[in-house]
């Protein structure tokens, strides 16, 4: 188990992991978080009323903690409550459920921002549910993976994003999801590249907790992504959040 030691050493990296009775999975995220080759990070929890394990189990971990309402709880209202309270300058994101693919991912993902022109990276994403007991049987889903250049397919499962740029354009409040497209549609707009790189890849099932599976949902993402893809930019995000 990680130390609960604290340290005053501002850290290059900040999560925000969003939950809600994530008891199952979030141990193992929060463990494999802090397996990571790249040490400095910090993790925030926003946790929105979970009424299972998941406030015990983070709490065995050196996290920091801040409790919403369940009728607080918005995707991006979440996700720029946590970010106002970090303190890296690079914001992880990623779900109370998703496995990054190994030990290096956090170093392969950050060593992207030595661009300047980079305001985001995502990578690609594996809903088999197999890596849940054992990451190396999800490994051959991400063999063919390369790498794409100014993709507006920004995932927030698992994201990294410069905190300057979001405080130019905080996760849009009035979207009820696919706020992580909008940010990257934004960031492209202004000039700015979002990437995937294979190195950065995670394992994301809603099956595991019987949620309903990719498949059903894409309809859903894809009648959002046609209102968010309409929308003219440069522009304004909306936030309750005074940043």
């Amino acid at each position: 188990m990680p130390s609960r030691k604290s340290t005053n050493k501002k850290p290059k990296v900040s999560f925000v992991i969003r939950t809600k009775d994530e008891g199952r999975f979030i141990g193992k995220v929060l463990r494999y978080l802090y397996k990571q080759t790249f040490k400095e990070f910090e993790v925030i929890i926003v946790d929105s009323g979970s009424t299972d394990k998941t406030l015990e189990i983070v709490r065995k971990f050196p996290v920091r903690i801040i409790q919403i309402k369940p009728e607080e709880f918005g995707m991006s209202y979440s996700l720029n409550l946590g970010i106002l309270k970090t303190r890296g300058e690079i914001i992880g994101i990623i779900s109370g459920h998703s496995i990054p693919r190994s030990n290096k991912w956090l170093a392969n993902g950050y060593k992207n921002f030595k661009d300047k022109t980079i305001a985001g990276v995502t990578g690609p994403l594996s809903s088999n549910p197999l890596a849940y007991l054992w990451r190396p049987l999800g490994f051959s889903i991400f063999d063919s993976s390369k790498r794409v250049e100014h993709t507006s397919n920004m995932n927030n499962t698992h994201a990294l994003i410069r905190k300057n740029m979001w405080r130019l354009y905080p996760f849009d409040e009035k979207l009820s999801g696919s706020e992580d497209r909008d940010w990257a549609l934004e960031m492209l707009a202004r000039g700015y590249n979002v990437v995937s790189d294979p190195g950065f890849a995670a394992y994301h099932s809603h099956i595991v907790l019987g949620r309903s599976p990719r498949f059903r949902m894409k309809p859903i993402w894809r009648a959002r992504g046609e209102i968010i893809d309409k929308r003219k930019r440069p522009r304004k995000s909306y936030t309750k959040i005074k940043i």
